[in-house]
């Protein structure tokens, strides 16, 4: 795992020293991605200048240091991520009389691209990988993303320059850059806590797109390409279906493939099905106990830290485990405008880069459980969403106008009370606010509102925002309905397009680089997502419970009782940290008139969500983090030099 940037002057008007100069401003910005060595290529006579920090995993020599150029001269490529069936291709090239001065990855892509081209060699490898690639001879660069969006790549254009890099911080190098904040991104943060690719927060600054590449020649032609297409993926049907067999066959193959490495590796142990079901089939592909990761809270309510530690002494992996006060969370407030270097507000961040910073300590390479959710039917809001469309869509109008009045008769004060007496899954103290937002959902029977609604913080971004627009995405795409008749393979669907890897993806890549920790996601092996779409639906969800496949593979390694419970997630008590820590910061960027010259929000709106939310009247929690967070952001990003 790496940090890869670059840069084209297109007037070739810079002397060889600045092109390396700015290339190294940026690399150095990129340094806890890659720690262990750094380079720059650049070239005069076309203005490019290509830049590498190295986290060390396969073939650690500085013969695999980067910018690496292949053996005919040719190309010159910067990367980051693993191809994990390296060895593979290695060998068929070896066949074609192709030689080898590395045990690395790296040199396996450049030497295929030498002999196979480019789009040969991206359908051929399997892994997680952002790579920039120049062409001496045709005088183009390109630019490739996995096809899941594993690794980050960003890329900005204004005519005179294009430049490129793993994170936006390392566009700050480079001077003739300006950096001005997009309202309709602004409006999609406040929406989803996380901003959907290709967009970013700043206008000309963009997100390659997962299984996409670009070309840039010296003309200023850009070209997108997509070489894999989810939407083929779930759409295309196969003459047969996948089962078991091979869902099981994929897993363990994934697996075998990300536990290649010259350093030591671990595995992130949360107790839960996905996480406990890489765990035990990595341990048993192993000769040698493997480190597992787990943080707990003292607070139970949030703690399934007791779960991973029996699931991890009955598989027999050596478990390191450490339990922290909430409190402690407190210290990594301060830097999340550092590691999340444009805004992103999903809670689970803090005890993300609490878990990356306990693993780093014994390992470098760790693997995760991320994907499981969405290909294989995890998230309760897609039982939610097959309950309501029967319980309520599908009823007579006169049973929806009557439920909305009955809602809205009451105070929310009187509802408040009647949910302390209810189960507390239905009720609690915000069943009332429940109720409301219910009622909202009620009023419209669209489908694709009914998504857009129950992912967001609030309905309409613009009421908060000065923007009357905001970014279009899949989540708004209504052509999607005809393709997926199923709501929740249509959820399943856009979470995997663009949730996964604009938010849960983006979390724990800046959390786990931010402490030079590389993690690998064994579910997202493509093979395995694209015999996960091929899979009949009832393996995958079926009464109300979802990952009905993974659970019969668990099965031949784990007693039932020891994974079948209800899903917890990886959450913290957001609620309480505004109240007890946050709330006199929070005051002070909503009241404060300094934050007025942003221009940005309308901040008297915040003010009655924020009096609402401190009065108990109404749980605006995630829309308060959310703006929070955004503050941290701007605080540092503004501060901070490269």
């Amino acid at each position: 795992m790496c940090g890869i940037s670059g840069f084209i002057n297109f007037s070739k008007n810079l002397s060889k020293q600045d092109l390396e100069k700015f290339g190294l401003k940026m690399s150095q910005s990129l340094h806890k991605r890659g720690p262990d060595s750094f380079g720059v290529w650049s070239d005069k006579n076309n203005g490019i200048s290509l830049s590498h920090r190295r986290l060390s995993i396969i073939d650690l020599s500085v013969k695999s240091n980067q910018p690496m150029i292949s053996s005919n001269r040719r190309y010159v490529l910067v990367y980051n991520g693993e191809v994990y069936n390296y060895l593979e291709i290695r060998k068929k090239l070896e066949n074609l009389d192709v030689r080898f001065k590395t045990n690395s990855d790296t040199e396996v892509i450049l030497e295929s691209v030498s002999k196979l081209g480019l789009e040969k060699t991206i359908k051929e490898i399997n892994g997680m990988f952002a790579f920039a690639i120049w062409d001496k001879n045709e005088k183009k660069l390109f630019l490739v993303r996995d096809r899941i969006g594993i690794k980050p790549l960003y890329w900005y254009y204004n005519g005179n320059y294009f430049a490129f890099a793993s994170e936006i911080r390392a566009f700050k190098a480079l001077p003739w850059i300006n950096f001005e904040i997009d309202k309709e991104s602004l409006s999609s943060y406040v929406r989803l806590n996380y901003i959907p690719a290709p967009h970013s927060i700043f206008k000309k600054i963009f997100k390659i797109l997962p299984g996409n590449f670009i070309e840039v020649d010296n003309t200023k032609q850009i070209k997108k390409t997509s070489f894999w297409s989810l939407k083929k993926v779930a759409t295309i049907k196969k003459s047969t279906s996948s089962d078991f067999n091979t869902i099981k066959d994929d897993l363990e193959r994934s697996i075998s493939y990300q536990m290649r490495s010259d350093v030591p590796l671990g595995i992130f142990l949360s107790g839960g099905i996905d996480s406990s079901l890489i765990a035990c089939i990595a341990q048993s592909q192993s000769n040698k106990k493997i480190n597992t990761f787990t943080i707990g809270f003292k607070d139970s309510a949030f703690n399934e830290a007791k779960y991973a530690k029996e699931i991890a002494k009955f598989i027999g992996t050596s478990h390191n485990e450490e339990y922290f006060e909430f409190s402690d969370l407190n210290n990594l407030i301060e830097k999340m405008g550092e590691v999340y270097d444009e805004p992103f507000a999903d809670s689970s961040q803090l005890p993300t880069l609490l878990l990356s910073q306990i693993t780093k300590k014994k390992v470098k390479v760790a693997l995760s459980g991320d994907g499981g959710d969405e290909l294989f039917g995890g998230y309760y809001r897609y039982f939610l969403a097959e309950k309501y469309k029967k319980w309520i869509f599908d009823q007579p109008e006169i049973f929806k106008i009557l439920l909305s009045k009955i809602i809205h008769l009451m105070p929310l004060a009187f509802w408040k009370v009647v949910g302390n007496f209810l189960p507390s899954k239905f009720g609690g103290k915000q069943f009332g606010d429940k109720l409301y937002k219910l009622s909202n959902l009620i009023d419209n029977i669209d489908e694709t509102v009914f998504h857009k609604r129950i992912v967001s913080n609030i309905n309409e971004p613009r009421d908060l925002v000065n923007s009357n627009k905001e970014k279009q995405f899949s989540l708004f795409d209504k052509e999607l309905e005809s393709l997926f008749p199923n709501i929740i393979s249509r959820m399943q669907f856009i979470d995997t397009l663009s949730y996964l890897p604009d938010d849960l993806l983006t979390k724990v890549d800046r959390a786990s680089m931010y402490c030079s920790l590389e993690v690998r996601v064994p579910f997202l092996d493509h093979k395995l997502v694209e015999n996960a779409w091929n899979l009949p639906f009832e393996q995958k969800i079926k009464k109300n419970e979802g990952k009905i496949i993974l659970k019969k593979i668990l099965k031949n390694y784990l007693p039932k009782q020891l994974f079948d419970r209800p899903k917890m997630g990886f959450g913290i008590p957001l609620s309480n940290l505004i109240a007890k820590s946050l709330n006199k910061r929070i005051d002070y960027f909503i009241n404060s008139s300094e934050f007025k010259n942003q221009n940005l929000f309308d901040l008297n709106q915040y003010k009655i969500r924020w009096d609402e939310h401190s009065s108990g009247k109404r749980n605006w929690q995630f829309l308060i983090w959310n703006f929070f967070v955004f503050q941290l952001w701007y605080e540092n990003w503004n501060k901070s030099k490269v």
